[in-house]
């Protein structure tokens, strides 16, 4: 037979040993109240943990495509606004050519297309959210260089070298007034039309990559959100507007004015349809990012959906175990206090 002992150490020590566990259960309630989600999701699920990443994963994709289409929206929105003002300056000079006699237009175009050739490169450079919008994928650098200015820029010197090779004489001389019809109209079909190839214009005018931007606005879908400067349209005004401004036109005669004026004129009808065809193009763009959008805030919101019924937790559930560990807490703290009162020195007088 063998007889054991009472320790006084051991009995003050037992109530004490489950603390660390039920302060861990507290912590972990808490957090679940505080997140609506389970504190240990691996630990909840198990096997499970891995459809709640899947889900996740999911709706962070489209979280993140959602972010996107926002600066898309954003540059496009910026590229319909510069293409209106574009559209707006071309057919405005375009009516007041046709409103006015023959003889008139010459002096007209050149005063106005000068500050309208100025206002296609501003618009052009218009700027959203750091990003050139009509850069293509060079969108960091301003696209386009103005005609005039100082020092002369490349696209001026290149039409200058044309003209004064073609006529022996620099455009706005005297000389001028001996152009014959025939004379005008081959070199602006010929040397001054080669001035405005995509690849001289990229040489001479513009900075822009003739590539443009293509988003991936959802899942499935992409679609191009960008307007290159390099554009046949732009390309079309800008020589519009230099036939009209810098080759001395009001010193033509005038069948040779008329000659000038009239291409002025068609280029501009030229334009100005493409030009509505580019922003129909970008329109059908905006309509299917914003199409995009619902359907993905739709997908959103079912996948938050399965996410809370695998990890959330019943907060009253949670409210209940938070009580109960707490009380369970006290009566430690407390039977531990009355134990540690316990001393045969208290009971011997």
């Amino acid at each position: 037979m063998t007889t054991g002992f009472i320790s006084s150490l051991n009995l003050w020590n037992a109530p004490r040993t489950g603390l660390p566990r039920l302060q861990t259960e507290l912590a972990s309630a808490t957090k679940e109240i505080g997140t609506g989600r389970f504190a240990d999701i691996g630990a909840t699920l198990g096997g499970g943990v891995a459809g709640a990443f899947g889900l996740r994963g999911q709706s962070a994709v489209l979280a993140s495509l959602t972010q996107s289409n926002t600066a898309a929206s954003l540059r496009l929105q910026a590229t319909q606004g510069a293409l209106q003002e574009i559209q707006s300056a071309a057919e405005a000079t375009l009516n007041e050519l046709i409103a006015l006699p023959a003889e008139q237009r010459g002096s007209v175009a050149t005063e106005s297309a000068r500050g309208r050739l100025a206002a296609l490169a501003g618009a052009l450079n218009t700027n959203a959210g750091g990003q050139f919008v009509f850069g293509g994928t060079n969108s960091a650098t301003p696209p386009l260089t103005p005609y005039e200015g100082s020092p002369t820029s490349a696209a001026k010197t290149a039409v200058d070298d044309a003209f004064t090779r073609f006529f022996g004489f620099a455009p706005g001389s005297p000389a001028s007034s001996g152009i014959t019809p025939s004379e005008i109209k081959g070199f602006i079909d010929g040397m001054l039309t080669g001035r405005f190839t995509e690849v001289n214009w990229n040489r001479t005018w513009s900075a822009a990559s003739s590539r443009t931007i293509d988003s991936r606005i959802s899942l499935s879908e992409t679609v191009t959100t960008s307007v290159s400067a390099n554009a046949e349209p732009f390309r079309t005004l800008g020589m519009a507007y230099v036939i009209a401004s810098s080759l001395g036109v009001s010193g033509l005669s005038q069948e040779a004015q008329a000659v000038a004026t009239g291409k002025v004129m068609d280029l501009l009808g030229q334009a100005t349809r493409s030009l509505t065809t580019m922003r129909a193009d970008l329109g059908r763009a905006q309509s299917q990012i914003t199409e995009a959008n619902a359907r993905m805030a739709k997908q959103t919101a079912l996948l938050t959906g399965q996410i809370r019924d695998l990890e959330s937790v019943d907060p009253a559930e949670a409210k209940s175990r938070v009580d109960a560990i707490t009380t369970q807490m006290q009566m430690s703290y407390g039977l531990t206090a009355q134990l540690r009162s316990l001393s045969l020195i208290n009971f011997i007088s």
